[in-house]
């Protein structure tokens, strides 16, 4: 019977160290629980909400006073009066919407015959309205006309435009005025001038007996003294 015998531990190397389980607390499921990642620093913008950074090299905008003798620019879609730059003076043509309007009343061609035209009127439009109204007036009638003659004048032009319900008298002290008379105008409605000016224009253009190139003729010298009157 064979004795057994043991190894000697002299001489050997040691045997390398096992790694240690995990404790079972830091495991969930069998599984390394993963690390959450950091939430990234919040970015400038976070700390004024809502407020633009200003662009790089954007200059402060200047307004400059607005200038006396400039007339406002018309507005949009609205009749002017004012000449295009460059309009050649004296030829006789028209060249303004103002102008084109008032020939169309004239010649019963406005869109509108009720003694105002459709959309917005500018300053300038109503300048050369009241000139060329005071032009016709001064043709047809002399400084010394009896009252009656301009008083009949006037009830047939009124009636021939019945549907713009032109107040007669006040259409008379409009006709008196071009014609240099001291009367009261002040407190005409501005609505009654426009009637006035436009539909009495027409018919003295009618009683004149103006042919086209006399009629383009008066509205474009309307114009231009109109255009006179804004450097004045």
């Amino acid at each position: 019977m064979k004795k057994n015998r043991r190894r000697s531990s002299r001489g050997t190397e040691p045997e390398p160290a096992l790694p240690l389980p995990e404790p079972e607390a830091a495991r969930v499921g069998g599984r390394r629980p993963r690390r959450e990642p950091e939430a990234p620093p919040p970015e400038p913008e976070a700390v004024n909400a809502g407020a633009r950074r200003p662009r790089r090299g954007a200059e402060p905008v200047v307004e400059l006073p607005p200038d006396p003798l400039r007339p406002e620019p018309a507005a949009m879609g609205a009749l002017s009066g004012q000449l295009p730059p460059g309009t050649p003076r004296g030829a006789g043509l028209i060249a303004t919407d103002a102008g084109r309007y008032l020939r169309q009343a004239a010649r019963d061609d406005a869109p509108s015959r009720f003694g105002s035209p459709d959309g917005e009127v500018d300053e300038s439009a109503r300048r050369v309205w009241e000139i060329a109204f005071g032009l016709a007036v001064r043709r047809r009638f002399e400084p010394d006309t009896a009252l009656a003659e301009i008083s009949r004048t006037v009830a047939t032009a009124v009636h021939e435009h019945a549907a713009a319900g032109l107040p007669i008298l006040d259409a008379e002290m409009l006709v008196r005025a071009a014609l240099g008379e001291v009367v009261p105008v002040g407190d005409i409605d501005g609505s009654v001038l426009l009637g006035v000016h436009l539909l009495l224009f027409a018919s003295l253009a009618d009683e004149l007996a103006l042919g086209d190139a006399e009629l383009d003729q008066l509205i474009a010298e309307a114009e231009e003294k109109a255009e006179a009157l804004v450097g004045v």
